[in-house]
């Protein structure tokens, strides 16, 4: 089982292992608090995609270049250590910003999904 939630949402022992996969920590909680067991940084979006967010109407475009960076050699050791996390228990991809439907954690869950069976 893969879900997504907030960083700032109460750890609950069904998440499993909790991995953190934006670029900057957020204010206002400390890792134990969150219940953080990894902070993967290498998996957020660049700083080029990140820095020019995306709203709305651009969230489809935003969402494909995110998955090509995704794809790049570098991150693949990373993302295979989550889908073999994945195949063996729960995992919680977490993520700081404040919209639950539009944010990296979700493409990841998606390219995870697709690799699960």
């Amino acid at each position: 089982m893969i879900q997504c939630k907030s960083v700032y949402d109460k750890p609950h022992p069904n998440d499993g292992m909790r991995v953190y996969v934006d670029r900057l920590w957020p204010e206002g909680i400390s890792t134990r608090q969150a219940a953080v067991a990894q902070w993967l940084q290498e998996l957020a979006p660049s700083y080029e995609l990140w820095r020019h967010g995306y709203d709305l109407e651009q969230w489809p475009q935003y969402r494909q270049r995110y998955r090509e960076e995704l794809s790049a050699p570098d991150k693949r050791s990373l993302f295979e250590g989550l889908l073999k996390q994945a195949r063996e228990g729960p995992l919680t991809l977490l993520y700081g910003t404040s919209d639950g439907e539009r944010n990296n954690a979700v493409v990841i869950k998606e390219l995870l999904e697709g690799r699960q069976s």
